[in-house]
């Protein structure tokens, strides 16, 4: 009696996943993307980004780029560890590998915005990000894409900064 109820639960289980495998079939996804990295280290101030990159197909929205920007205030060490605030910008390019360079595809204009530092259980620095829908394939055919991200904070005599590639992945 106990094997043949195992049986139906396993038939049973096997039909109602049936439909899941067949909306997934035609779907396919990756991302991959960087920690926060120092990308300008001024005398009392860094400046950090993270770049990031994901592929959908068969659905709706994925195929974006990420970039986002923190302000660091150095500590007596010289390490990037306390907050800071000011003023920032964000931007994030992606680009195609052509077969000897990456080459650009498609770009963001500038996020502007404040830098600072949540506080709570989910707290840290904070500060201007841009998702760029970089439109997949159709947008610059078949092949590895990346993406760079630029951030930049305003000194009040210009902008420093630097950016950030994400590590590449294939978008068919």
């Amino acid at each position: 009696m106990r094997s043949l109820r195992t049986l139906f639960l396993l038939a049973l289980g096997a039909l109602l996943a049936l439909p899941l495998l067949t909306v997934a079939s035609g779907t396919a996804s990756a991302g991959t993307g960087t920690a926060r990295t120092t990308v300008y280290r001024g005398l009392t101030y860094c400046v950090q980004a993270s770049a990031a990159i994901d592929t959908f197909t068969g659905g709706f929205s994925g195929n974006l780029g990420y970039a986002n920007a923190y302000l660091l205030a150095r500590d007596l060490n010289g390490g990037c560890n306390w907050s800071a605030t000011g003023d920032g910008r964000a931007r994030v390019d992606v680009q195609v590998w052509n077969g000897s360079a990456w080459q650009f595809c498609r770009g963001s204009d500038w996020a502007y915005g404040p830098f600072g530092w949540s506080s709570g259980e989910f707290g840290g620095p904070y500060g201007p990000g841009r998702i760029l829908d970089y439109g997949g394939s159709a947008s610059c055919g078949a092949g590895y894409y990346r993406s760079v991200a630029t951030a930049e904070y305003n000194t009040g005599q210009g902008w420093v900064g630097g950016s950030i590639a994400s590590p590449y992945l294939w978008v068919a």
